[in-house]
């Protein structure tokens, strides 16, 4: 025999859950656009340092290397991306380590936005449990057995 229960979470009138919902849904959508935004001038910096390298060109000069100093830094800043001494590429795993970054922050504020809509929700969410029975024969008490002696 199978028996379902349906467990509701919240109520019609529970209204905190739909509150802390509201928030988390309108929080997560800003920093979710923000995350984007990120990952997009991840993307534009890491794509134009070569071209701004090469644009210095092969002086020696003091402008040049403060030019040269210029490129790093805003990388740096954009990306969080330390490039070392006089290293003017980007190796391919440094590629993947500034752009993952943004990448994963953006899908943690989906996350944060799907628990918001769950919380949002919570008066309509009904979780269906089964149940199975099985009908156990009933058994005859054994009689006690009395020694002789």
């Amino acid at each position: 025999m199978r028996r379902i229960m349906l467990f509701r979470i919240g109520g019609g009138d529970v209204q905190l859950p739909r509150l802390i919902g509201a928030f988390l849904l309108f929080a997560a959508l800003i920093l979710f656009v923000r995350a984007g935004a990120q990952m997009f001038d991840s993307w534009d910096a890491l794509k134009s340092y070569p071209d701004c390298i090469a644009s210095i060109g092969s002086e020696n000069d003091t402008v040049a290397q403060l030019r040269y100093i210029d490129c790093k830094d805003s990388l740096a800043k954009i990306t969080g991306l330390q490039l070392k001494g006089d290293q003017d590429r980007i190796s391919s795993r440094q590629f993947w380590f500034a752009l993952l970054g943004p990448i994963a922050n953006l899908f943690l504020w989906a996350v944060v936005f799907l628990l918001g809509m769950v919380l949002y929700k919570t008066g309509n969410i009904v979780i269906p449990i089964e149940q199975s029975i099985k009908e156990i024969p009933e058994q005859k008490p054994a009689k006690p057995q009395v020694k002789k002696k």
